[in-house]
């Protein structure tokens, strides 16, 4: 028990440097891969997964704004009824 707590600590350590300057979608992404390869393996494989590869792309064509907003898109006014 306290060795598999330790790798997962270990895990969560090293994805948290190799986090640095990624965007928001990558991240989900990495923690996507993360999950799946624990649920089927029990290890973590630290290369860039496809889920990764695709929150990059993700990243790259929306400019880093997280999934389900867009950049360049302003919020929508707020609208008001008449009775």
């Amino acid at each position: 028990m306290l060795k598999s707590l330790l790798a997962v600590t270990a895990a969560a350590a090293l994805l948290g440097v190799a986090a640095c300057g990624q965007g928001a979608n990558e991240e989900a992404g990495e923690a996507a891969d993360t999950a799946y390869e624990q649920s089927t393996t029990g290890a973590t494989d630290l290369g860039q997964g496809p889920m990764e590869e695709a929150g990059e792309a993700v990243d790259e064509a929306t400019e880093g704004a997280p999934s389900g907003t867009t950049p360049t898109t302003p919020e929508p006014a707020p609208t008001t009824t008449t009775p």
